[in-house]
């Protein structure tokens, strides 16, 4: 059953990073800002750097989706309900990607969670958990990044011009790091 797991969770991986790994640098590539290559370090670098950072940092993250709250104890302790979730959740991510669909990540693993967990349950989903756990933040999270971005940007946007900086300045000194260390 270990090797199930390790298994379940490379594949996740794997269809987690084939769906995400370019997301945050395809601007550069699909406005010929960079080249592909260039584009793809950057995409494999801040995707090492994130899956890092959230190793230290995601501990209550990795708890809620345990899904222990959510479906009964005696279900999360299951085995097989950790191996149905990870297979299910890297099964839509993988199609979706395959097929060009759009798909979060996190919102495969809620789906599975709550598929599996309703299945192995006969419908015994904690909807208070699944509500203030998984669907307040989904729903939030844009307007706080919305309200964020518009508070930061004006900020940023004056100093900026204040010190002269162009758009690509930034851009320009770690392409030149980049390029420097292949």
């Amino acid at each position: 059953m270990v090797i199930a797991i390790l298994l379940a969770g490379l594949f996740l991986a794997f269809s987690n990073g084939a769906n995400d790994n370019f997301k945050g640098v395809a601007t550069l590539l699909g406005s010929r800002t960079t080249t592909y290559k260039t584009a793809l370090l950057w995409a494999s670098f801040t995707t090492f750097a994130g899956s890092i950072t959230a190793f230290f940092l995601a501990q209550k993250l990795m708890a809620n989706f345990s899904g222990k709250g959510l479906v009964p104890d005696q279900i999360v302790q299951l085995t097989s309900f950790s191996v149905s979730v990870a297979i299910a959740a890297a099964l839509t991510v993988f199609f979706a990607t395959k097929f060009g669909f759009p798909i979060s990540t996190t919102h495969a693993i809620t789906g599975a969670l709550v598929g599996a967990g309703a299945l192995a349950s006969a419908g015994a989903i904690n909807l208070e958990k699944l509500t203030s756990t998984f669907f307040l933040p989904l729903l939030i999270s844009p307007v706080i990044a919305i309200i964020g971005a518009s508070a930061i940007y004006p900020t940023l946007s004056f100093l900026r011009r204040k010190f002269g900086v162009s758009f690509s300045t930034p851009y320009m000194m770690w392409t030149d790091l980049v390029r420097s260390s292949i």
